[in-house]
């Protein structure tokens, strides 16, 4: 091992040890040519120069100037060669530089070649040799405002076409997906706090799906959603339910209860009142999975009972689930309700997990099954635009089954939004059949995850009964007649019903809660404070003084304090503030240079902070202590 070689391995091991042995460990088994031309080193690999024959500088710093760079820019370097658009980042990104590199062989001579460490060793630098790494690195840098490129040279996208194409696609999907739950975060955090809190007297009743883990093991269970093939099996369905497990969404349980069939399960997740799926139907036989935030309305039907899946990859469920002491390993979830259906059947033992009516697009021009509560919408392709259009074949139908608002007018832009966003939204993905069909980009999105679900857990058998929609690897393609052929009757459909919550440690804990608000209220008010002084005085000099930038230090710091320790002390602050702190993180980040009034738009984001700090913890206190005395 030569000098370069040490110093690279030895920066990389201060941020990545695991891939810093991998690095040291790989044999080259295929070494690539290094060759000095036009005064410049390159490397020949697979037949291919990696970098351009005349000016491999030059080409480097023409893809970088080509893409904006800011501080919240995530450069995406496809790649590594010789290292020259690596290193033209690493000298220039105003934001984060990700080196994304599968191939060892090229790693390891780039590694024997070049000295790196310098460029390594930054804190906005990020070596990822797997998709898994470079989504985690994507994803500590993701903000509501990231401006993510992918940046390579023209040979690289030639030696693996394939490759690239498909890591853009996956890269596009994970980057609007985390742009998706920083949006969820910023957006949802608190009316979802306040939507738990509003819950927790129901709450202590509902006790967690895990409480009656595995009591239909072995048996087999039925998703069916509202897709349009869930018409041609409904009467399978009903000829076999004493078979089954029947779980079914909420968009699908008019269908199925229109053929005189009573599921096991209702699973609804929504935090918006979606209701209108279940109105006037006897749920009394039903029982109801769903989120600890999900809309209080739910409960005002009457389940047979109601089970919390609280999802572990919402942060905002850890206050719950700390509260009652529930681990959540189990509680899956990706954001759509069929996923949710489909953990609930594993966690509850069912060894074949069945899908009915999950098209995940578009059949025929059929958005749903035509019993479900979106049966008014169909795709078809408008010849005057010359593409593809989901409309409402009844306009004022959709918009009534969309939103139970009094108001007509808030009903019909709900629903013309919701047409909008499925019209903006439309896709094409790969059919059981093999041909591209209609689909929306969020059904698209679904595909991937419930795949990858199978993989996770190999002991059960996967069966997607739908033969016309998506293709979903990981499922076996069968009628559901025949996937249901060798299941046989369950005789004990009567669940245990021995769970308690520990009131009086709930109890406690929200007090908790609220006592750490109260400390962290005062510190706001010093916070608050802070800002007036600040603002008083940059009136006074009306100028960048000493004194100015002394003064916006201490407010800083002070912010900084609060923000971080504060979350860290009770989650429940680091819920409500999440979405000044996001702005005003970006703010901050972006901040070139002190100007009055770069400055002044500091000051303005941290008084918005505190103040909407102090307006939500008097309005979450105030819940707390209204739970506290519902409770006692």
């Amino acid at each position: 091992m030569n000098n370069i070689f040490l110093k690279n391995i030895s920066a990389l091991a201060q941020k990545d040890s695991e891939l810093a042995q991998k690095i040291t460990s790989h044999v080259v088994s295929e070494v690539p040519q290094l060759v000095q031309e036009n005064g410049f080193y390159n490397l020949i690999y697979k037949g291919l120069h990696l970098h351009h024959k005349e000016n491999p500088l030059g080409e480097a710093r023409e893809i970088f100037s080509q893409v904006e760079n800011t501080p919240v820019a995530i450069h995406v370097i496809y790649g590594i060669g010789l290292g020259y658009l690596f290193q033209v980042a690493c000298a220039n990104s105003l934001g984060t530089v990700i080196l994304y590199e599968t191939d060892l062989n090229i790693l390891k001579i780039a590694f024997t070649l070049v000295d790196f460490s310098n460029d390594i060793l930054k804190n906005n630098v990020f070596i990822a040799d797997n998709i898994q790494k470079a989504s985690d690195y994507i994803y500590k840098k993701s903000n509501t405002k990231n401006s993510p490129y992918m940046l390579t040279t023209s040979a690289y996208r030639e030696l693996g076409a394939k490759d690239f194409d498909e890591l853009v696609e996956k890269l596009q999907r994970m980057i609007g997906s985390f742009g998706l739950d920083l949006r969820y975060t910023k957006e949802k955090f608190y009316p979802l706090l306040k939507f738990t809190l509003t819950n927790i007297p129901n709450l202590v009743k509902e006790p967690p799906l895990c409480s009656i883990k595995d009591f239909y093991k072995g048996k087999t269970a039925v998703v069916a959603s509202a897709g349009p093939t869930l018409d041609r099996d409904i009467e399978v369905i009903k000829k076999n339910r004493d078979k089954i497990v029947l779980f079914v969404v909420g968009t699908a349980m008019k269908a199925i209860v229109k053929h005189g069939i009573t599921p096991d399960f209702l699973c609804i997740i929504e935090s918006y009142d979606s209701s209108k799926q279940i109105e006037g139907l006897d749920l009394s036989e039903v029982n109801l999975i769903t989120e600890p935030f999900s809309h209080p309305n739910y409960r005002k039907f009457n389940f047979k009972k109601i089970y919390s899946h609280i999802s572990s990859n919402l942060p905002l469920n850890a206050f719950w689930a700390g509260l009652i002491n529930e681990n959540t390993e189990d509680y899956l979830s990706k954001g759509t309700v069929s996923y949710t259906a489909l953990n609930a059947a594993r966690i509850l033992g069912c060894s074949k997990i069945i899908f009915a009516g999950q098209d995940l697009a578009y059949l025929e021009g059929q958005c749903y099954s035509k019993d479900s509560a979106y049966k008014d919408l169909v795709c078809a392709f408008n010849k005057e635009k010359n593409k593809w259009e989901i409309t409402a074949k009844d306009f004022d139908k959709f918009a009534y089954a969309l939103n139970n608002s009094a108001d007509e007018e808030v009903r019909k832009k709900t629903a013309m939004r919701r047409l909008e966003n499925l019209n903006k939204s439309l896709y094409y993905v790969k059919s059981i059949k093999g041909e591209m069909i209609p689909t929306e980009s969020v059904y698209a999105a679904f595909i991937a995850p419930l795949s990858e679900y199978t993989e996770m857990y190999l002991d059960r058998e996967y069966i997607n009964a739908s033969l016309e929609g998506a293709q979903i690897d990981g499922f076996k393609n069968l009628p559901l007649e025949e996937a249901l052929k060798d299941s046989e009757t369950i005789t004990v459909r009567d669940l245990p019903d021995n769970y308690r919550f520990d009131i009086l440690s709930i109890i406690e804990g929200l007090k908790n809660y609220d006592a750490g608000l109260s400390s962290l209220l005062e510190r706001v008010h010093s916070g608050k404070q802070l800002i007036r002084s600040f603002n008083n005085d940059l009136k006074r000099y009306r100028s960048i003084t000493q004194e100015i930038l002394k003064s916006l230090k201490k407010i800083s710091s002070h912010y900084l304090e609060l923000s971080t320790e504060g979350a860290k002390q009770n989650l429940i602050f680091d819920f409500i503030t999440t979405a000044e702190r996001l702005e005003l993180d970006y703010e901050m980040k972006m901040m070139r240079e002190f100007t009055p009034e770069s400055v002044g738009r500091i000051s303005e984001k941290l008084a918005k902070y505190y103040e909407n700090a102090e307006t939500k913890i008097n309005t979450v206190s105030g819940l707390i202590r209204k739970t506290v005395g519902e409770l006692e």
